[in-house]
């Protein structure tokens, strides 16, 4: 087995990680975030309010890595042109994402991410909804950017809009505001 190619990664880490331990005592953070979900598709088009949590750690002052779970609300499906009755759709999704931070201050920072995420459509009438997008469950890209207001060292306000992409079934917009804490 040659360890060669993972030496150089696993030493980059490493100095950043070591570098960023005294620089920052607050590494894990836990939020909330609410929001708008707005998908416009050929056969959605609708929005609803979304809610979500997530979690993440900051190894590096300019950068972290994010689980979310997300719920997009309920969206109304029109399948009438292909001769199936309108039906309601609830999607969720978890996902992970690398979140880079750009600190403009002491107390706010911009921020941009970009992950994939595991989702579920979740058709309340499923009659005939899978043949028109497929697989109800799959693996997609997400992506955002955002700003971040930190009261103090413990408390962060945060605003952002993300793009979730649902292969054959369309993208969804999410603009949410969130709050977290650090621990």
């Amino acid at each position: 087995m040659n360890l060669k190619p993972m030496l150089a990664p696993a030493l980059i880490f490493g100095l950043l990680a070591s570098q960023t331990s005294n620089a920052q005592e607050n590494h894990w953070y836990v939020g909330g975030k609410i929001g708008a979900a707005s998908t416009d598709d050929r056969w959605i088009d609708d929005s609803d309010t979304s809610y979500g949590l997530y979690f993440g750690y900051r190894f590096h002052p300019t950068f972290a890595v994010e689980g979310e779970y997300t719920n997009f609300g309920n969206l109304r499906v029109n399948l009438s042109d292909l001769e199936i009755r309108t039906t309601r759709l609830e999607p969720r999704t978890w996902g992970v994402r690398l979140v880079g931070f750009w600190p403009m201050s002491d107390r706010f920072d911009l921020l941009g991410g970009i992950g994939y995420h595991s989702f579920d459509l979740d058709p309340r009438d499923s009659q005939g909804f899978r043949d028109v997008v497929g697989s109800r469950r799959s693996t997609d890209l997400f992506y955002g950017v955002g700003a971040q207001f930190n009261f103090d060292s413990r408390l962060s306000l945060r605003a952002q809009l993300q793009r979730y992409e649902f292969r054959s079934a369309g993208d969804s917009d999410e603009v949410s505001l969130a709050m977290h804490a650090r621990f």
